[in-house]
């Protein structure tokens, strides 16, 4: 699954989660130890995710909701 919107909230536990907002709604988004993350094309640290970065997230949603994933890659688009 991907999807495409707004960085609203960062819980920094661990694994670090987020709240994205699209279109469609909001997100539940964990990250994986092997989540990769970029921006112009290079490799960035999970502590560079912050409120109002516009992101793509490829990832698997979870079984039993379905407004959840677990993501395999992030791309930061600004």
């Amino acid at each position: 699954m991907e999807i495409e919107g707004k960085i609203v909230t960062v819980m920094e536990s661990w694994p670090l989660q987020l709240t994205v907002q699209t279109q469609t709604g909001f997100y539940d988004v964990v990250l994986r130890l092997d989540t990769q993350i970029t921006q112009n094309e290079r490799i960035v640290d999970p502590g560079s995710l912050h409120p109002d970065l516009q992101v793509r997230i490829r990832g698997q949603v979870s079984s039993s909701n379905p407004l959840a994933m677990n993501a395999q890659m992030i791309e930061v688009l600004q």
